[in-house]
């Protein structure tokens, strides 16, 4: 079996405070879309509070623009996105991937 294509999706934050807030609900609420059909795995703030980091499955960069263009983040100028495609080789137990090594 062929190890999964992850994408590691790094936010930087346009706008601040109130801004960022009134969205943050409809964001949350379109993350929560993409974690029921599995293509999202697991989010959040930066410490530093400059945006975000979120790892996601997906086939192609496309399709992951495509996800995006969704975003209230996206559609109300708070957030950009970078995204870095990587190819799993080994993988804790706490991560079920199929095709990617399990060290234990």
């Amino acid at each position: 079996m062929t190890a999964p294509t992850l994408w590691i999706i790094e936010s930087t934050y346009l706008k601040s405070g109130d801004e960022l807030a009134e969205v943050t609900p409809r964001h949350r609420a379109w993350l929560d879309q993409h974690y029921v059909s599995g293509v999202f795995l697991t989010s959040g703030r930066k410490v530093d509070g400059s945006g975000g980091v979120l790892l996601a499955q997906a086939g192609s960069q496309a399709q992951l623009e495509a996800i995006f263009q969704d975003d209230p983040f996206v559609q109300e100028g708070c957030s950009t996105y970078r995204y870095t495609a990587f190819t799993p080789v080994k993988r804790g137990r706490q991560l079920a991937l199929d095709g990617v090594t399990l060290v234990e």
